[in-house]
């Protein structure tokens, strides 16, 4: 006797989805932004938009100094394989929390799900050594070389930045969405 699937079966137990397409980020941010999906899918928008991206930042403060930063560290020595060519890595992983989008007028209370972003850029700034051509690896890196404008609040993950470092940058930049469906 063959068993067949029923409907419920089939369904997704997913929660969390990343965009993809437009919205969707490549490259490096959007293995970063994969990565955190897989770390959220089971949230779940109960109707609640405060308390969901409560949920979501809770676990993004903890999730982006550990996790975040060894993805987008061996993300780019994938590409540049000698950590002597880096003065720094830095990117905006504590600058933003996730807040609800109202740029797009997606978010309705009619809606069974909430679509969320960065309310910035993500940035990852690469700063490069004297020796090393930034032109050479912003193609590989999925950027541009220019000089880094790195605040305060950029998390420092990997070396210490160095504004002597100038144009022998490579910045990348992206946005990053996340839609969490309701219960």
């Amino acid at each position: 006797m063959k068993h067949i699937k029923l409907y419920e079966d089939f369904l997704i137990t997913e929660k969390a989805y990343q965009l993809t397409g437009s919205y969707g980020a490549k490259g490096i941010i959007g293995k970063v932004a994969f990565a955190f999906k897989k770390e959220v899918e089971r949230t779940q928008y109960d109707g609640n938009v405060k308390s969901t991206l409560d949920d979501l930042n809770d676990v993004w403060s903890i999730w982006a100094n550990k996790d975040g930063s060894k993805i987008i560290e061996a993300e780019v020595m994938k590409q540049v394989k000698n950590k002597e060519s880096i003065v720094y890595i830095m990117a905006t992983l504590n600058n933003y929390k996730w807040i609800a989008d109202k740029v797009n007028g997606v978010n309705s209370p009619e809606r069974a799900e909430l679509l969320s972003r960065f309310p910035g850029d993500f940035v990852i700034n690469v700063g490069f050594a004297d020796d090393v051509n930034a032109n050479k690896y912003s193609k590989k890196l999925g950027g541009m070389a220019n000089t880094a404008l790195a605040s305060s609040a950029d998390t420092e993950v990997l070396g210490r930045f160095d504004a002597s470092v100038g144009y022998n940058n490579v910045e990348i930049r992206g946005s990053l969405f996340l839609t969490i469906d309701a219960k």
